[in-house]
């Protein structure tokens, strides 16, 4: 645990080592975002075509995970501190592969959603005891860096997961992405097993055993951090999450096939991906507010231009602009939930945290698909970019700078 006073606590940055942290964090991280990436651009056209689904309904579907996510965050933190690191982490892998499973025998629509929603609960588990392994490990003046190049490490698994999805998509089986995505979570979880047994893990508290009055406190104490600092996590994961509902189904919309969505994606998250390294450094040298607000702003103009994108080469230099303004949020939301959380027991405040933050992800393709079977696709894009500019300001004007840090009482 970082020491409290300022001194000791220089000396423990400057002891630590980023890349203690290869095996415990970063390798299953890029194996299992490359297992999510393989679904990213296909499941609206899977759900169009094998179940004739409305945009509402793609939507609904898209929005289970990250709302199987939300639900489950709080538990999942609890569930850290009460049974620890480890088992949290290998049951939250056995789950998103059992989700991959049913997901690709699904023989309708509801049971495809079923299992988008469970992959949302193992992701909770698997996030909330990675979230806290790190709040636990990564002193405060090397969490840009660190966090920023695990971000940066998961979008280079973005660059080949869906391009990877999309070529199994068009030239094995509608299906395969499925069972490709369950059989890299099983490798995950054996690399898990053989790598997290040296390192530390989280006390398991038997005496506490009624936990509401504990989350009672950690919602009355951090009620203002939740209402600014939550909030913009919210609209960020918002914008997260549209991207993978508006820019499949109107490359889908333009007549291009799962290949060309796969690409787009991929080039998108290269552009994405190279970011990390400057956006690392400018976090621990000027604070995080210095790339959260660009990230907002860029991401919004991306946005803006999505309806004028009428050819893949458009939406190809359209997602490529997205990708650098989602680069430059690389590390952000875990960095401010870590820098806020408490060194002591921090999963309770994490799994809050990730409960606000995942209101956007779950929340954001529902928003932008009733808009546009109202309205039209092109629009809600264009209100979409409406929540970037408002999360800059949100961002700029009520979150405070977190890269200085008083030391807790």
């Amino acid at each position: 645990m970082p020491s409290d006073q300022p001194g000791d606590r220089a000396a423990t940055a400057q002891k630590f080592q980023i890349r203690s942290l290869v095996w415990s964090v970063y390798a299953p991280s890029f194996l299992l975002t490359f297992g999510q990436g393989l679904l990213i651009p296909i499941l609206p056209i899977f759900a169009r075509d094998e179940f004739g689904s409305s945009d509402v309904l793609i939507a609904l579907m898209i929005t289970a995970r990250p709302l199987g996510t939300m639900i489950f965050d709080v538990p999942a933190g609890v569930l850290v501190g009460l049974l620890g690191l480890r088992r949290i982490m290998i049951a939250g892998i056995l789950l998103f592969a059992a989700a991959a499973v049913l997901g690709g025998l699904s023989p309708n629509f509801t049971t495809l959603a079923v299992g988008r929603l469970i992959a949302g609960f193992s992701f909770a588990l698997w996030s909330i005891s990675r979230h806290v392994y790190i709040a636990q490990t990564v002193p405060v003046a090397n969490r840009g860096r660190a966090l920023s190049l695990f971000g940066g490490i998961s979008r280079l698994a973005t660059i080949i997961g869906p391009i990877a999805g999309g070529l199994l998509f068009d030239y094995v089986d509608v299906r395969a992405p499925f069972f490709a995505q369950a059989v890299v979570a099983l490798l995950t979880g054996v690399l898990v097993l053989f790598t997290f047994r040296g390192s530390i893990d989280s006390s398991v508290r038997t005496a506490r055993h009624n936990i509401f009055p504990v989350l009672g406190h950690t919602l009355s104490d951090n009620k203002k951090i939740f209402a600014t600092a939550g909030v913009a996590a919210t609209m960020l994961q918002f914008l997260r999450a549209a991207r993978e509902f508006v820019i499949p189904l109107w490359a889908d919309e333009q007549e291009m096939t799962g290949s060309q969505s796969g690409f787009i994606f991929g080039t998108m998250s290269v552009f994405d991906a190279a970011m990390f390294p400057l956006v690392g450094y400018i976090m621990d040298r000027w604070g995080r507010k210095f790339t959260g607000v660009p990230s907002f702003l860029v991401l919004a103009t991306g946005f803006a231009l999505i309806p004028l994108a009428d050819s893949f080469g458009l939406l190809m230099a359209v997602g490529v602009l997205v990708g650098l303004g989602n680069g430059l949020s690389s590390g952000f939301v875990l960095t401010m939930g870590v820098d806020f959380a408490p060194r002591q027991n921090p999963g309770e405040f994490l799994g809050v945290w990730r409960f606000i933050s995942d209101g956007g992800g779950a929340s954001g393709p529902v928003a932008i698909g009733g808009v546009a079977s109202v309205l039209a696709l092109g629009t809600a894009s264009v209100l979409t970019a409406g929540v970037g500019v408002l999360g800059a300001f949100v961002l700029l004007v009520f979150v405070k700078e977190t890269l200085v840090r008083t030391p807790d009482p």
